[in-house]
C-alpha cells in the first residue's frame, strides 16, 4: 500500500501530536501520524505537570521569574554543557506552551515546585487540581493533556494510524528524506512525504542502546521506569541508517529508589527522607541526605548515588527514628507556597505512598509490615547490630561503625562537618534494631540519543544536517545533557519541541514546494 502526504510524523505522543497541530496551524494540509501502539499518548499519559517560564498561569498568580533568569540558572546547572541556542529557544517557548494550550482549551490551575519550602524556590511546575476551599488537590496532567491534543488533531484534520510501525526512512538522490517505509495490520506501507518528523520517545526499553550510550553493565540490575513497549529508540535507529549523528544521553534520576513493580512504595519514600544515613558499599557516607528537601534540584542526590560503586547505596535508620515516624514526630517541614496556597507535607513518605484502598492517614502504622516485605525480597534487612548491618551491606564492620560514630558526633554538635546537612535533619543512629534498605540510583527515563540543531534538524556525523528530517521530544539531545533541571522539564521540552518542529517542517515544505 502507498500513501502520499505533505508531512509524515512518526509517534503519536506529546511531541508528535503537538508537531501535527503546529504544522497544521502553519499551513500544512495533509498530515499523517504513524503510531506503532494500539493507542496514542505514550509516556505523556503518565506525566504529572509541565515546567514553564513567564506563563499566563504564573502571571495570574503574580509570579515573576524571567526567561533570562531561568536561562542563567539552567546554564550554570549544566556548566554550559548543552546546546545554548536550543535551550534559550526552549525556555522562551515554554511559557508560550501554556498560552498555546489555553488557545486549545486547556488551562492550568496553579503553579508550584516539588521542593519543600516553596517560598524559597521558583514556582515553575504547572499543575491541574481541584480547590477544596483551602488548598489545591493535585491531579496528574497526562490524560487531560493527551485528550486536549487529540481533540485538536481531530479539529485540524490530522490523520493518525495506530498499530503501524515505521521501519525505515526514504531519501532521494540528494539525500533529503522523502518518506517512510512502515508496516501495519494490512501489511507494508510506503509513505511519500515532503518531510518527516521523528517523535519516537526514549531509548529506555532498548537494552542494546542503553548499554551503548551508558557504556557500563552496572545498569543491568537497575529497572528504568520508562521501560515500556514503545520506548525502543526506533527513530534513532532509522536516522542512524542515514548517517545521523548520535548525541549525548542525560538521565532523569529519581532515587535512591528500587523502582521495581513489586517493591514497597512506602519504603521507597522513606529512602528519600532527609534524616536516615546513606552509605555506599564500603560503609562510607557520601552525600547530604537532605538534598531532596532543601534544594530545588533535589535529584542531585541521585547523581551522587549513581557515582557510587555499583550505582547503589544503603539507607540506615534506627528504632528511635522508626518510632518517631510511626508516631508522626519525625521532623518534616511543611511545604509553604505564597502563591498557589498549597500547604501539605512533601511527598517523601507522605500519604501518596500508601496502598490502594488504604486510609492515607494510617500509612505510618504499616511501616514495619512493609519493611518485612522488603526484607523477604532481599531489598532490606532489620539488623540487631551494626556488625550484622555491615554483613548485609558487604563492608568491613569497623568501616560502618566509624561512619555511624562520626555521623552521631555531627548530630550531637548540630553541625555536619562532612556535607553540611541541614541541622534540622541530623538524627543520630544509636538504638537497635537498625533498618537497612538497599537503594539504587533510580532512573525514570533516558533523555536524548539523537543530535539536532536549534532548528530541530537532524544532524549528520560530518556536521551537516539531513534535509527534510526533524526530531522532537525526549529522543533529542542537547537540551538536557548529563542532568535534569526544573520539575516538569521533560514535558515542557516535549510540547515545545513538537510545536517548533511542526513550524520548522512547515517552513521547509513551503520553501521546497
Amino acid at each position: 500500500m502507498e500513501r502520499k502526504v505533505d508531512l509524515c510524523i512518526i509517534g503519536a505522543a506529546g511531541s508528535g501530536l503537538s508537531a501535527a497541530i503546529s504544522a497544521a496551524q502553519h499551513g500544512v494540509k495533509d498530515i499523517l501520524v504513524l503510531e506503532k501502539m494500539k493507542t496514542t499518548g505514550g509516556c505523556t499519559k503518565m506525566s504529572a505537570g509541565m515546567m514553564a517560564i513567564d506563563s499566563p498561569t504564573q502571571r495570574r498568580f503574580g509570579l515573576h521569574y524571567s526567561v533570562d533568569e531561568a536561562f542563567r540558572d539552567l546554564m550554570k546547572l549544566h556548566n554550559w554543557n548543552c546546546d545554548a541556542l536550543l535551550v534559550r529557544k526552549w525556555l522562551k517557548g515554554s511559557g508560550e506552551n501554556i498560552s498555546w494550550l489555553e488557545d486549545l482549551g486547556l488551562t492550568y490551575d496553579f503553579v508550584t515546585t516539588e521542593s519543600c519550602d516553596q517560598s524559597k524556590f521558583r514556582n515553575t511546575h504547572h499543575r491541574f487540581g481541584e480547590w477544596d476551599g483551602h488548598k489545591w488537590i493535585m491531579k496528574h496532567q497526562g490524560p487531560i493533556l493527551v485528550k486536549c491534543l487529540m481533540d485538536a488533531c481531530r479539529k485540524y484534520g490530522v490523520e493518525i494510524i495506530t498499530e503501524t510501525r515505521a521501519l525505515h526512512l526514504r531519501k532521494d538522490v540528494r539525500g533529503a528524506v522523502v518518506g517512510v517505509e512502515a508496516r501495519g495490520p494490512g501489511g507494508p506501507l510506503t509513505v511519500h512525504s515532503g518531510a518527516v518528523i521523528l517523535c519516537t520517545g526514549s531509548i529506555s526499553s532498548n537494552q542494546q542502546l542503553v548499554q551503548r550510550f551508558y557504556g557500563t553493565d552496572e545498569y543491568k540490575d537497575i529497572r528504568i521506569m520508562a521501560q515500556v513497549p514503545h520506548n525502543t529508540g526506533d527513530g534513532l535507529i532509522m536516522a542512524e541508517e542515514l548517517d545521523a549523528a548520535p548525541g549525548r544521553i542525560a538521565t532523569l534520576f529519581i532515587g535512591p529508589h528500587n523502582h521495581y513493580p513489586d517493591a514497597s512504595e512506602l519504603v521507597g519514600m522513606l529512602m528519600r527522607r532527609p534524616q536516615p544515613v546513606k552509605v555506599n558499599i564500603y560503609g562510607e557516607r557520601f552525600v547530604d541526605e537532605g538534598l531532596p528537601i532543601t534544594e530545588e534540584f533535589g535529584w542531585m542526590q541521585c547523581l551522587s548515588v549513581d557515582y557510587q560503586p555499583g550505582k547503589k547505596c544503603y539507607v540506615i535508620m534506627d528504632q528511635d527514628y522508626i518510632n518517631d515516624v510511626e508516631a508522626g514526630k519525625d521532623y518534616m517541614p511543611y511545604r509553604r507556597d505564597n502563591s498557589s496556597m498549597i500547604e501539605n507535607p512533601p511527598p517523601f513518605g507522605s500519604s501518596i505512598a500508601v496502598e490502594k484502598g488504604k486510609d492515607p492517614a494510617t500509612w505510618r502504622e504499616r511501616i514495619i509490615d512493609h519493611f518485612k516485605y522488603e526484607e523477604e525480597a532481599g531489598r532490606a534487612r532489620i539488623c540487631q547490630t551494626l556488625e550484622e548491618a555491615s554483613g548485609y551491606i558487604g563492608c568491613r564492620p569497623d568501616a560502618l561503625k566509624a561512619s555511624i560514630e562520626r555521623y552521631n558526633l555531627f548530630c550531637a554538635r548540630k553541625h555536619d562537618g562532612d556535607f553540611l546537612k541541614d541541622p534540622s535533619f541530623l538524627t543520630p543512629v544509636k538504638t537497635p534494631p537498625y533498618y537497612v534498605i538497599l537503594g539504587r540510583s533510580g532512573i525514570d527515563t533516558c533523555l536524548g540519543g539523537l543530535k539536532i540543531d536549534n532548528h530541530q534538524q537532524v544532524m549528520k556525523r560530518d556536521g551537516g544536517f539531513i534535509p527534510g528530517l526533524y526530531a522532537a521530544g525526549v529522543m533529542c539531545s542537547g537540551w538536557c545533557n548529563g542532568a535534569y533541571c526544573f520539575f516538569g522539564s521533560e514535558m515542557s521540552f516535549t510540547i515545545w519541541s513538537g510545536r517548533n518542529a511542526g513550524q520548522e517542517a512547515a517552513e521547509y515544505l513551503k520553501a521546497n514546494q
